[in-house]
Protein backbone atom coordinates (compact mmCIF):
# COMPACT_ATOMS: atom_id res chain seq x y z
CA UNK A 1 0.00 0.00 0.00
CA UNK A 2 1.24 3.37 -0.95
CA UNK A 3 1.68 5.58 2.30
CA UNK A 4 -0.15 9.15 1.34
CA UNK A 5 1.57 11.26 3.98
CA UNK A 6 -1.18 13.52 4.43
CA UNK A 7 -3.58 11.02 5.58
CA UNK A 8 -4.15 11.33 9.26
CA UNK A 9 -7.24 8.87 9.96
CA UNK A 10 -6.95 5.97 12.48
CA UNK A 11 -8.85 3.30 13.76
CA UNK A 12 -8.70 2.52 17.65
CA UNK A 13 -9.17 -1.22 18.83
CA UNK A 14 -10.00 -2.80 22.43
CA UNK A 15 -10.79 -5.79 24.11
CA UNK A 16 -13.48 -6.67 26.88
CA UNK A 17 -14.24 -9.92 28.64
CA UNK A 18 -17.68 -10.96 29.18
CA UNK A 19 -17.61 -10.18 32.91
CA UNK A 20 -16.32 -6.22 32.22
CA UNK A 21 -18.66 -3.47 31.63
CA UNK A 22 -18.52 -2.12 28.45
CA UNK A 23 -18.55 1.34 29.34
CA UNK A 24 -15.41 1.03 30.79
CA UNK A 25 -13.94 0.12 27.66
CA UNK A 26 -15.54 2.56 25.51
CA UNK A 27 -14.34 4.93 28.32
CA UNK A 28 -10.87 3.97 27.53
CA UNK A 29 -10.99 4.21 23.63
CA UNK A 30 -13.10 7.97 24.02
CA UNK A 31 -9.59 8.64 26.21
CA UNK A 32 -7.30 7.38 23.44
CA UNK A 33 -8.88 9.14 20.76
CA UNK A 34 -8.09 12.57 22.46
CA UNK A 35 -4.56 11.03 22.94
CA UNK A 36 -4.72 10.55 19.09
CA UNK A 37 -6.00 13.78 18.43
CA UNK A 38 -3.18 15.59 20.56
CA UNK A 39 -1.17 14.14 17.84
CA UNK A 40 -3.40 15.98 15.56
CA UNK A 41 -4.72 12.22 13.92
CA UNK A 42 -8.17 11.55 13.54
CA UNK A 43 -9.78 8.38 15.11
CA UNK A 44 -12.30 7.74 12.31
CA UNK A 45 -14.11 4.63 13.89
CA UNK A 46 -13.04 1.73 17.05
CA UNK A 47 -13.43 -1.71 16.62
CA UNK A 48 -14.30 -4.13 19.83
CA UNK A 49 -13.40 -7.41 20.36
CA UNK A 50 -15.18 -9.45 23.01
CA UNK A 51 -12.77 -12.12 23.95
CA UNK A 52 -11.80 -14.08 26.79
CA UNK A 53 -8.23 -15.48 25.79
CA UNK A 54 -6.28 -12.57 23.61
CA UNK A 55 -4.45 -14.45 20.85
CA UNK A 56 -0.89 -14.64 20.94
CA UNK A 57 -0.85 -14.28 17.37
CA UNK A 58 -3.01 -11.06 16.71
CA UNK A 59 -4.04 -10.28 20.24
CA UNK A 60 -8.03 -10.59 18.73
CA UNK A 61 -9.43 -13.22 16.54
CA UNK A 62 -9.30 -13.79 12.85
CA UNK A 63 -12.37 -13.50 12.25
CA UNK A 64 -12.19 -9.72 14.19
CA UNK A 65 -8.99 -9.21 11.95
CA UNK A 66 -10.78 -9.71 8.64
CA UNK A 67 -13.44 -7.16 10.60
CA UNK A 68 -10.77 -4.79 10.69
CA UNK A 69 -9.21 -5.42 7.43
CA UNK A 70 -11.84 -4.62 5.65
CA UNK A 71 -12.46 -1.27 7.95
CA UNK A 72 -8.96 -0.15 7.01
CA UNK A 73 -10.23 -0.39 3.52
CA UNK A 74 -13.57 1.64 3.71
CA UNK A 75 -11.98 4.12 6.15
CA UNK A 76 -8.71 4.65 4.39
CA UNK A 77 -7.02 4.51 7.61
CA UNK A 78 -2.89 5.09 7.65
CA UNK A 79 -2.54 3.24 10.98
CA UNK A 80 -4.87 0.96 13.44
CA UNK A 81 -4.16 1.48 17.11
CA UNK A 82 -4.73 -0.82 19.96
CA UNK A 83 -5.35 0.40 23.73
CA UNK A 84 -3.82 -2.61 24.43
CA UNK A 85 -0.20 -3.66 24.48
CA UNK A 86 0.97 -5.40 21.72
CA UNK A 87 4.03 -8.57 21.66
CA UNK A 88 6.75 -7.49 19.17
CA UNK A 89 4.79 -10.41 16.97
CA UNK A 90 1.71 -9.32 17.89
CA UNK A 91 2.48 -5.87 15.81
CA UNK A 92 4.70 -7.68 13.30
CA UNK A 93 1.48 -10.15 12.86
CA UNK A 94 -1.06 -7.23 12.42
CA UNK A 95 0.93 -5.37 10.34
CA UNK A 96 1.42 -8.22 7.57
CA UNK A 97 -2.45 -8.77 7.82
CA UNK A 98 -3.59 -5.23 7.28
CA UNK A 99 -0.90 -3.15 5.42
CA UNK A 100 -0.87 -0.52 7.60
CA UNK A 101 1.08 0.82 10.84
CA UNK A 102 0.58 -0.58 13.88
CA UNK A 103 0.81 0.62 17.09
CA UNK A 104 -0.40 0.72 20.86
CA UNK A 105 -1.52 2.71 23.90
CA UNK A 106 2.41 3.10 24.74
CA UNK A 107 3.86 3.73 21.78
CA UNK A 108 0.73 6.81 21.10
CA UNK A 109 2.08 8.18 24.95
CA UNK A 110 5.44 7.76 23.96
CA UNK A 111 4.97 9.82 20.70
CA UNK A 112 3.47 12.77 22.99
CA UNK A 113 5.88 12.96 25.34
CA UNK A 114 8.41 13.26 22.71
CA UNK A 115 6.60 15.92 21.01
CA UNK A 116 5.73 17.92 24.40
CA UNK A 117 9.60 17.20 26.47
CA UNK A 118 10.73 21.00 27.04
CA UNK A 119 13.72 20.53 29.57
CA UNK A 120 16.83 18.38 29.45
CA UNK A 121 15.83 16.14 31.98
CA UNK A 122 12.44 15.54 30.37
CA UNK A 123 14.24 14.44 27.08
CA UNK A 124 16.45 12.23 28.52
CA UNK A 125 13.80 10.64 30.03
CA UNK A 126 12.02 10.33 26.89
CA UNK A 127 15.06 8.79 25.58
CA UNK A 128 15.25 6.33 28.28
CA UNK A 129 11.70 5.57 27.55
CA UNK A 130 12.03 4.80 24.22
CA UNK A 131 15.15 2.99 24.52
CA UNK A 132 13.40 0.23 27.15
CA UNK A 133 10.30 -0.02 24.44
CA UNK A 134 12.23 -0.62 21.83
CA UNK A 135 14.38 -2.89 23.41
CA UNK A 136 11.35 -5.32 23.99
CA UNK A 137 10.14 -4.29 20.10
CA UNK A 138 13.63 -5.25 19.01
CA UNK A 139 13.22 -7.50 16.13
CA UNK A 140 15.33 -9.25 13.06
CA UNK A 141 15.50 -6.01 11.04
CA UNK A 142 19.41 -6.71 9.05
CA UNK A 143 21.27 -10.03 8.36
CA UNK A 144 23.75 -8.48 6.58
CA UNK A 145 26.23 -8.74 9.52
CA UNK A 146 25.78 -12.61 9.55
CA UNK A 147 27.29 -12.68 6.21
CA UNK A 148 30.22 -11.36 7.45
CA UNK A 149 30.79 -13.10 10.74
CA UNK A 150 30.16 -17.00 11.65
CA UNK A 151 32.16 -20.30 12.61
CA UNK A 152 31.77 -21.80 15.89
CA UNK A 153 30.39 -20.70 18.78
CA UNK A 154 27.91 -18.56 16.90
CA UNK A 155 24.01 -19.41 17.75
CA UNK A 156 21.13 -18.80 16.14
CA UNK A 157 20.47 -18.40 12.58
CA UNK A 158 20.30 -15.49 9.88
CA UNK A 159 20.74 -12.26 11.52
CA UNK A 160 20.70 -13.28 14.85
CA UNK A 161 24.37 -12.09 15.31
CA UNK A 162 22.17 -8.37 14.53
CA UNK A 163 20.11 -8.43 16.87
CA UNK A 164 22.05 -9.29 19.35
CA UNK A 165 24.14 -6.18 18.58
CA UNK A 166 21.32 -4.04 18.67
CA UNK A 167 20.27 -4.94 21.91
CA UNK A 168 23.83 -4.80 23.32
CA UNK A 169 23.50 -1.01 21.77
CA UNK A 170 20.05 -0.41 23.44
CA UNK A 171 21.42 -1.81 26.96
CA UNK A 172 24.52 0.40 26.95
CA UNK A 173 22.23 3.10 25.35
CA UNK A 174 19.83 2.10 28.57
CA UNK A 175 22.86 2.50 31.23
CA UNK A 176 24.13 5.78 29.36
CA UNK A 177 20.84 7.61 30.02
CA UNK A 178 20.20 6.40 33.48
CA UNK A 179 24.00 7.63 34.79
CA UNK A 180 22.37 10.67 33.00
CA UNK A 181 19.70 10.96 35.34
CA UNK A 182 21.25 9.90 38.03
CA UNK A 183 23.00 13.22 37.85
CA UNK A 184 20.00 15.37 37.01
CA UNK A 185 18.64 14.07 40.09
CA UNK A 186 21.49 15.02 42.57
CA UNK A 187 21.13 18.16 40.87
CA UNK A 188 17.57 18.67 41.42
CA UNK A 189 17.72 17.54 44.78
CA UNK A 190 20.45 20.14 45.75
CA UNK A 191 17.76 22.83 44.02
CA UNK A 192 14.70 21.07 46.11
CA UNK A 193 16.93 22.33 49.22
CA UNK A 194 16.40 25.69 48.43
CA UNK A 195 13.32 25.50 48.08
CA UNK A 196 12.80 23.43 51.49
CA UNK A 197 11.94 27.49 53.18
CA UNK A 198 8.81 27.39 50.79
CA UNK A 199 5.02 25.51 51.14
CA UNK A 200 4.75 23.79 48.26
CA UNK A 201 1.35 23.42 46.52
CA UNK A 202 1.28 20.51 43.88
CA UNK A 203 -1.52 20.89 41.33
CA UNK A 204 -2.77 17.56 40.47
CA UNK A 205 -5.35 15.71 38.12
CA UNK A 206 -6.89 13.84 35.35
CA UNK A 207 -5.04 15.48 32.38
CA UNK A 208 -6.64 18.16 30.35
CA UNK A 209 -8.76 19.19 33.81
CA UNK A 210 -7.15 22.88 33.63
CA UNK A 211 -4.38 22.83 36.06
CA UNK A 212 -2.26 25.49 33.50
CA UNK A 213 -4.83 27.98 33.62
CA UNK A 214 -5.28 27.55 37.13
CA UNK A 215 -1.70 27.77 37.83
CA UNK A 216 -1.86 30.72 35.27
CA UNK A 217 -4.38 32.72 37.05
CA UNK A 218 -3.24 31.65 40.87
CA UNK A 219 0.37 33.30 40.05
CA UNK A 220 -0.25 35.67 37.36
CA UNK A 221 2.10 33.30 34.76
CA UNK A 222 1.75 32.12 31.45
CA UNK A 223 1.99 28.97 31.64
CA UNK A 224 1.58 27.27 28.03
CA UNK A 225 -2.09 26.21 27.90
CA UNK A 226 -4.01 23.94 24.83
CA UNK A 227 -6.95 22.30 25.28
CA UNK A 228 -4.79 18.50 24.44
CA UNK A 229 -3.79 15.95 26.60
CA UNK A 230 0.05 16.05 27.95
CA UNK A 231 0.36 19.29 26.77
CA UNK A 232 1.76 19.71 30.30
CA UNK A 233 5.07 17.30 30.51
CA UNK A 234 7.46 19.17 32.89
CA UNK A 235 6.64 20.35 35.78
CA UNK A 236 6.33 24.18 35.75
CA UNK A 237 6.47 25.95 39.38
CA UNK A 238 5.41 29.33 40.35
CA UNK A 239 5.69 31.44 43.57
CA UNK A 240 3.07 33.73 44.88
CA UNK A 241 3.38 36.31 47.89
CA UNK A 242 7.13 36.39 47.55
CA UNK A 243 7.04 39.20 50.06
CA UNK A 244 5.92 36.42 52.75
CA UNK A 245 8.02 34.09 54.42
CA UNK A 246 7.77 31.48 53.78
CA UNK A 247 6.07 31.92 50.50
CA UNK A 248 4.23 29.38 48.58
CA UNK A 249 5.11 27.59 45.55
CA UNK A 250 2.43 25.97 42.82
CA UNK A 251 3.63 23.46 40.75
CA UNK A 252 1.66 22.22 37.37
CA UNK A 253 2.63 18.16 36.92
CA UNK A 254 1.72 16.02 34.03
CA UNK A 255 -2.11 15.18 33.60
CA UNK A 256 -2.93 11.45 34.86
CA UNK A 257 -4.35 8.81 32.41
CA UNK A 258 -6.01 5.76 32.81
CA UNK A 259 -3.28 2.93 31.84
CA UNK A 260 -0.33 5.00 31.98
CA UNK A 261 2.50 2.16 31.27
CA UNK A 262 4.94 1.71 34.14
CA UNK A 263 7.85 2.11 32.32
CA UNK A 264 6.92 5.80 31.37
CA UNK A 265 5.89 5.99 35.53
CA UNK A 266 9.35 5.44 36.31
CA UNK A 267 10.65 7.30 33.62
CA UNK A 268 8.67 10.35 35.20
CA UNK A 269 9.59 9.55 38.63
CA UNK A 270 11.06 13.26 38.86
CA UNK A 271 7.49 14.81 37.95
CA UNK A 272 6.00 12.45 40.36
CA UNK A 273 8.71 13.27 43.06
CA UNK A 274 7.89 16.90 42.80
CA UNK A 275 3.90 15.79 44.03
CA UNK A 276 5.47 13.88 46.95
CA UNK A 277 7.66 17.24 48.25
CA UNK A 278 4.51 18.98 48.20
CA UNK A 279 2.49 20.10 51.36
CA UNK A 280 -0.61 20.10 49.89
CA UNK A 281 -2.63 18.77 46.58
CA UNK A 282 -5.12 20.75 44.97
CA UNK A 283 -6.70 17.93 42.69
CA UNK A 284 -8.55 19.79 39.77
CA UNK A 285 -11.51 18.16 38.60
CA UNK A 286 -13.42 19.02 35.03
CA UNK A 287 -16.86 19.64 36.40
CA UNK A 288 -17.78 19.48 33.02
CA UNK A 289 -17.11 16.27 31.97
CA UNK A 290 -19.76 13.47 32.02
CA UNK A 291 -17.30 11.28 33.56
CA UNK A 292 -16.04 13.33 36.46
CA UNK A 293 -16.92 11.03 39.30
CA UNK A 294 -14.54 8.33 37.50
CA UNK A 295 -12.34 11.07 36.92
CA UNK A 296 -11.82 11.77 40.68
CA UNK A 297 -11.71 8.25 41.26
CA UNK A 298 -8.79 7.29 38.64
CA UNK A 299 -6.65 10.31 40.30
CA UNK A 300 -7.34 9.36 44.11
CA UNK A 301 -6.27 5.50 42.68
CA UNK A 302 -3.07 7.29 41.42
CA UNK A 303 -1.99 8.85 43.85
CA UNK A 304 -2.19 5.83 46.41
CA UNK A 305 -0.47 3.96 44.01
CA UNK A 306 2.01 6.46 44.05
CA UNK A 307 2.07 5.87 48.16
CA UNK A 308 1.06 9.64 48.49
CA UNK A 309 -2.22 9.48 49.74
CA UNK A 310 -0.83 10.69 53.14
CA UNK A 311 -0.60 14.49 51.56
CA UNK A 312 -3.33 16.60 52.68
CA UNK A 313 -6.04 17.67 49.14
CA UNK A 314 -7.52 19.90 48.39
CA UNK A 315 -10.66 19.22 46.01
CA UNK A 316 -10.79 21.79 43.28
CA UNK A 317 -13.82 21.65 40.94
CA UNK A 318 -12.80 23.19 37.65
CA UNK A 319 -14.80 24.78 34.41
CA UNK A 320 -18.30 25.88 36.43
CA UNK A 321 -18.43 28.46 34.04
CA UNK A 322 -19.96 25.15 31.45
CA UNK A 323 -22.68 24.82 34.38
CA UNK A 324 -23.76 27.95 34.41
CA UNK A 325 -27.25 27.05 32.40
CA UNK A 326 -27.78 24.25 34.93
CA UNK A 327 -27.92 25.67 38.36
CA UNK A 328 -29.52 23.03 40.21
CA UNK A 329 -27.00 20.32 38.90
CA UNK A 330 -24.07 22.65 40.77
CA UNK A 331 -26.18 23.11 43.92
CA UNK A 332 -26.27 19.07 43.60
CA UNK A 333 -22.82 18.94 43.54
CA UNK A 334 -21.81 21.23 46.01
CA UNK A 335 -23.79 19.12 48.08
CA UNK A 336 -21.70 15.87 47.34
CA UNK A 337 -18.47 17.16 47.64
CA UNK A 338 -19.28 19.95 50.31
CA UNK A 339 -15.46 20.60 51.22
CA UNK A 340 -14.70 21.38 47.25
CA UNK A 341 -14.04 25.04 45.80
CA UNK A 342 -15.96 25.60 42.99
CA UNK A 343 -13.97 27.58 40.05
CA UNK A 344 -13.84 28.42 36.96
CA UNK A 345 -9.90 29.23 36.08
CA UNK A 346 -10.81 30.25 32.54
CA UNK A 347 -13.31 32.50 33.49
CA UNK A 348 -11.81 33.65 36.55
CA UNK A 349 -14.33 32.74 39.00
CA UNK A 350 -13.81 31.58 42.28
CA UNK A 351 -10.23 32.38 42.35
CA UNK A 352 -9.94 34.58 45.51
CA UNK A 353 -12.20 31.55 47.32
CA UNK A 354 -9.07 29.10 46.34
CA UNK A 355 -6.82 31.15 47.59
CA UNK A 356 -8.26 32.17 50.92
CA UNK A 357 -8.29 28.53 51.25
CA UNK A 358 -4.85 27.38 50.54
CA UNK A 359 -3.64 30.74 53.20
CA UNK A 360 -6.01 29.01 55.70
CA UNK A 361 -4.89 25.92 55.60
CA UNK A 362 -0.86 26.92 56.04
CA UNK A 363 -2.04 29.18 58.21
CA UNK A 364 -2.31 26.63 61.08
CA UNK A 365 1.53 26.34 59.84
CA UNK A 366 2.87 29.87 60.66
CA UNK A 367 4.12 30.82 64.12
CA UNK A 368 4.83 34.32 65.25
CA UNK A 369 7.72 34.40 68.04
CA UNK A 370 10.00 36.81 69.67
CA UNK A 371 13.27 35.61 70.75
CA UNK A 372 16.25 36.87 72.51
CA UNK A 373 20.12 36.69 70.59
CA UNK A 374 23.32 36.75 72.51
CA UNK A 375 25.99 38.53 71.04
CA UNK A 376 28.46 35.80 69.44
CA UNK A 377 25.55 33.88 68.24
CA UNK A 378 24.96 36.77 64.92
CA UNK A 379 24.91 33.89 62.74
CA UNK A 380 21.35 33.17 63.99
CA UNK A 381 20.16 36.30 62.92
CA UNK A 382 21.07 36.10 59.39
CA UNK A 383 19.60 32.54 59.47
CA UNK A 384 16.10 34.47 61.01
CA UNK A 385 16.19 36.57 57.73
CA UNK A 386 16.47 33.99 55.27
CA UNK A 387 13.22 31.19 56.64
CA UNK A 388 11.81 34.03 58.36
CA UNK A 389 9.49 37.45 58.03
CA UNK A 390 11.48 39.68 60.32
CA UNK A 391 8.98 41.92 62.19
CA UNK A 392 11.48 43.71 64.54
CA UNK A 393 14.77 44.39 65.69
CA UNK A 394 15.69 45.71 68.95
CA UNK A 395 19.65 46.31 69.65
CA UNK A 396 20.30 46.33 73.31
CA UNK A 397 23.53 46.31 75.04
CA UNK A 398 24.16 42.56 76.22
CA UNK A 399 21.52 41.13 73.82
CA UNK A 400 19.46 41.37 70.04
CA UNK A 401 15.44 40.94 70.34
CA UNK A 402 13.97 39.69 67.48
CA UNK A 403 10.25 39.39 66.49
CA UNK A 404 9.60 37.05 63.61
CA UNK A 405 7.03 35.32 62.00
CA UNK A 406 7.21 31.98 59.55
CA UNK A 407 6.73 28.59 59.20
CA UNK A 408 6.44 26.49 62.59
CA UNK A 409 9.27 23.80 61.08
CA UNK A 410 11.54 26.84 60.41
CA UNK A 411 10.51 28.89 63.65
CA UNK A 412 11.19 25.55 65.90
CA UNK A 413 15.24 24.80 64.15
CA UNK A 414 15.75 28.48 64.67
CA UNK A 415 14.99 28.12 68.70
CA UNK A 416 17.16 25.22 68.76
CA UNK A 417 20.12 26.99 66.90
CA UNK A 418 19.80 29.36 70.02
CA UNK A 419 19.81 26.88 72.52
Amino acid sequence: MTKNLFNKKVLVVGIVSREEPLSILEDSLAELAQLLDTLSFETVGSVIQHKEVKSPRTLIGKGKVESLKNAVKEYGVCRVVFDEDLSPTQARNLKKELDVDIIDRCGIILEIFTQHAKTHEAKVQIDLARQEYSLSHLRRQWTHLSRQQGGQGIRGGEGETQLEVDRRLARSQIQTLKKKLKKIKAQRETRNKNRSKFFKVAIVGYTNSGKSTLLNQLTGSDVLVQNKLFATLDPSTRIIKPDEKPSILFTDTVGFIKKLPHNLVASFRSTFEVIQDADLLLHVVDISDPDANQRILDTVNVIKDLHLDHIPRKLVLNKIDLKEDKPQELKLIQSVYEDAVLISAHANLGIDKLNKSVYKFFESQISEIEVEIPYGKEKCLDKIYDLTKVLSVDYCEDKIIVHFRGATRDVNYIVNLLK
